[in-house]
């Protein structure tokens, strides 16, 4: 993946690979470990943070994506999931790193194989707070680049993940 370096003022939207879309709403100097560095406060949805000048580089943070890469991600959305490990560690830390990984395309293919698992099995429920949590950033980053209703953008990722489980089989219901 190409190296992006980013030129951000208050105001701008960023996307981190954790925390999701948030605005930058100003600058901060804080004594880190005996040094005086500089921080860009960042709000988002459920939290505000303080990103080092130095991490804005770091390929934990992006832009907010266009309409087009938008299309692709719903597009990657409702195609044929990929089956995940049965091994729950292996599993675990295979997610973990697609959600460290920055982009969209990434993360729209987890979406899409978390969705898959808990259509076909009981999932652990660190998976499923993941998966609320990636929908989640994946809907706020639309609707802030594409200028669409959340409800919406909701419907149309819930209808590409529908058509992404329609062969699968699904679980047996609990009782």
């Amino acid at each position: 993946m190409p190296k992006i370096t980013l030129e951000l003022a208050e105001g701008d939207w960023i996307v981190h690979s954790r925390h999701g879309l948030g605005q930058i709403t100003g600058m901060d100097k804080k004594e880190l470990f005996g040094d005086r560095k500089v921080f860009y406060i960042v709000k988002t949805e459920l939290i505000t943070y303080w990103l080092s000048l130095s991490e804005v580089d770091s390929g934990r943070i992006r832009p907010v994506e266009t309409t087009e890469v938008f299309s692709k991600a719903l597009e990657i959305i409702g195609s044929e999931p990929k089956t995940l490990d049965n091994n729950f560690r292996r599993r675990l830390m295979h997610i973990q790193n697609l959600v460290e990984d920055a982009t969209l395309l990434s993360k729209a293919a987890l979406i899409r194989d978390l969705h898959a698992r808990d259509v076909q099995k009981d999932m652990h429920v660190n998976e499923k707070k993941i998966l609320e949590n990636l929908e989640r950033q994946f809907v706020n980053e639309w609707v802030q680049s594409c200028h669409i209703p959340q409800e919406e953008a909701r419907a149309q990722m819930r209808d590409a993940l529908n058509r992404s489980s329609v062969n699968l089989v699904h679980k047996k219901p609990a009782f």
